[in-house]
């Protein structure tokens, strides 16, 4: 028992203490941009741009280094400053995924076809992810405010009306004051669900054995790219963690159809970054992502397997 608490503690330490620079960056930027009211600027200058920058966002995730909790700070960031929903959803889906990393791992372990295979299900899932969320916007099928409201919830116009009085001196008193209050409040509002989902996440590598996932996917089954995509949620598995696993379930028999959707399902939907997800955004927008993630994952998997 003691043995396992202390398993547990470390874990969490280590994952806090590995994703601390991202999830302070990430806050701070978005304290920043309530603190000075940049979400104003960053949403009328992107609202026309919405189809360049879904591309250009799949990309930057591509890139990202961010796992699917990883990546949770910089989301709500992202979201506070009033950038559109889809080019952060074609971001937020793509950035588990795929990075230079784990590209390289994935070519030298799993071969250059599941490399490449994973490469282009990456990006494909991010348009796929950004176009549709832009299209359920359009026709209002999703709400305007996305992020759960946190902290303080003062209007824009009254602040406007607090501060025209103000001298230079003062505003900058005050405006350091807000970016403070901000970001505690930010902190608090997801740092809370963070710790929940490293906590989860400590259980499911600690107490989930592999060897059934291995047993039900070890074989040439049918169904093998859904099982694979379901039993990526509770068999937590990062971008890279899941190579190594790949390679002994394809030493069992698996194919490399239900490898990929293993790898794309556990990746994207498990069972810490969907707690991460439904903490900060509202629930149509987490039955987006995890709709797009696991049905991708699914396709993926199939097409793979025609092939």
């Amino acid at each position: 028992m003691l043995e396992d608490l202390k398993y547990i503690i470390d874990f969490m330490y280590t994952n806090v203490k590995g994703m601390l620079i991202f999830f302070s960056f990430g806050i701070g930027i978005a304290a920043a941009i309530k603190t000075f009211k940049l979400d104003r600027f960053l949403g009328r200058s992107l609202e026309n741009k919405k189809y360049t920058a879904i591309p250009i966002a799949t990309a930057a995730g591509s890139f990202s280094p961010l796992c699917s909790c990883g990546v949770i700070p910089a989301i709500a960031a992202l979201l506070a400053s009033g950038i559109p929903l889809a080019p952060i959803m074609a971001f937020w889906i793509a950035s588990p995924l795929m990075n230079p990393e784990t590209f390289v791992l994935t070519y030298g372990v799993l071969g250059e076809g599941l490399a490449i295979a994973r490469l282009l299900t990456t990006i494909s899932l991010g348009l796929v992810a950004g176009y549709l969320t832009l299209y359920l916007s359009n026709k209002g099928y999703l709400d305007n405010q996305i992020l759960k409201d946190f902290g303080n919830n003062q209007t824009a116009a009254t602040e406007d009306l607090i501060e025209e009085n103000l001298t230079k001196g003062q505003l900058l008193t005050v405006r350091g004051f807000q970016f403070l209050i901000n970001f505690k409040d930010m902190a608090i509002f997801v740092g809370k669900y963070m710790l929940v989902a490293f906590l989860l996440e400590a259980l499911i590598v600690r107490y989930v054995s592999m060897d059934w996932v291995g047993s039900l996917l070890g074989r040439n089954n049918p169904f093998g790219p859904i099982i694979a995509a379901l039993i990526g949620v509770p068999a937590y598995t990062s971008s890279i963690s899941a190579i190594p696993l790949i390679r002994g379930f394809m030493e069992l028999g698996m194919d490399k159809g239900t490898a990929l959707a293993f790898m794309i399902g556990g990746a994207a939907t498990s069972i810490p970054a969907m707690v991460a997800v439904f903490s900060i955004v509202k629930r149509k927008t987490f039955i987006l992502y995890v709709t797009v993630s696991m049905v991708g994952a699914i396709v993926a998997g199939y097409i793979y397997r025609l092939f």
